[in-house]
């Protein structure tokens, strides 16, 4: 495969992760700003939140200013110079999806192709006239629709691990910047938990549905709601496939199918990051967790994913 290709399939992959996780925190803040009591007394907090997990804050104040919650919508979802808005997300993954129309399937280029048009046809005023929710979940079901034909109509092999590898790098790097923005905001900025103080229920249901994972929660935790079953559910558990553990260990999985190295061998440098991390979060508990500091943990695992898009683009994606 040549390295454009590769390039291509592997930023698809990001770019609609990036998309779709975009679309999901958006829907989620929108309706925790009315239903947090915390939104009460500073109702910006929510939407700073989610300008501090892209890290795009700097460029919206510098563009819109003070935050107010129909920029925010604008500069998140529609703004085509705001390079990790989801229109830009949809658009870079359709332009390289037109440069592999080869290696696609002719329903994931319909699929992303009409995706970009349809969402051309919107903006953020007739968005919040109608139903923001039925927007914003209509284009994470065309991202999760795209990620279904992919595993229904796609040949096995190399392009499919490299479309499937970056949407797990990105996923990981999202997850983890959600989890420490969201546990900064709802543990006043320290990031310590304690056991005896009463906890904001409705800011940590916000945090599950932000993963989309507040029913998989609910399954696995029947006791109840805990801060801590929250943060060993987004960053450890094998079973919910949005997790930091999961997306790590299916990454590696790839990486490995590329290269066709197997056992306790690694073949480069990606490999050898990822199954570094993979193996490490295998071994960790929540209590690990907090003896390295929340922050330092969950900001460790975002600088080891650049880490490992950095050594895939070095060993697999320079053309």
């Amino acid at each position: 495969m040549l390295s454009r290709e590769a390039d291509s399939l592997f930023w698809i992959g990001r770019y609609l992760e990036r998309a779709e996780a975009t679309s999901r925190l958006v829907d989620v803040q929108y309706h925790a700003a009315l239903e947090s009591p915390a939104s009460l007394n500073d109702p910006t907090s929510l939407w700073t939140s989610i300008l501090e997990i892209s890290e795009d804050e700097l460029i919206y104040k510098a563009r819109y200013g003070e935050v107010e919650e129909s920029n925010i919508i604008r500069f998140l979802v529609f703004d085509p110079d705001q390079p990790n808005s989801v229109v830009s997300c949809v658009r870079a993954a359709r332009q390289n999806a037109q440069g592999v129309r080869e290696i696609l399937s002719s329903e994931m280029w319909e699929t992303i192709n009409r995706s970009f048009l349809e969402l051309m046809k919107w903006d953020a005023e007739r968005m919040l006239a109608g139903s923001p929710h039925e927007f914003l979940v209509g284009i994470r079901n065309r991202c999760h629709l795209f990620y279904g034909l992919a595993e229904r109509t796609m040949l096995i092999g190399d392009a499919y691990y490299f479309l499937k590898a970056g949407v797990y790098l990105e996923r990981a790097d999202q997850m983890a910047r959600l989890t420490e923005v969201l546990v900064r905001e709802l543990t006043g900025g320290d990031f310590v938990l304690d056991e005896n103080e009463v906890f904001d229920t409705h800011g940590w249901i916000a945090c599950l549905k932000s993963a989309s994972a507040f029913e998989a929660f609910r399954k696995t935790y029947r006791g109840g709601i805990t801060p801590d079953n929250v943060l060993s559910f987004l960053t450890l558990d094998w079973e919910y496939p949005s997790s930091i553990h999961h997306a790590v260990s299916m990454l590696e999985r790839c990486l490995r199918s590329i290269s066709g190295s197997s056992g306790r061998r690694y073949a480069n440098d990606a490999e050898k990051l990822a199954g570094k991390l993979h193996a490490e979060l295998s071994f960790c508990t929540v209590a690990d967790m907090h003896a390295a500091g929340l922050h330092t943990f969950l900001e460790n695992i975002q600088v080891r994913c650049a880490e490992i898009g950095t050594a895939i683009t070095d060993r697999y994606l320079r053309h």
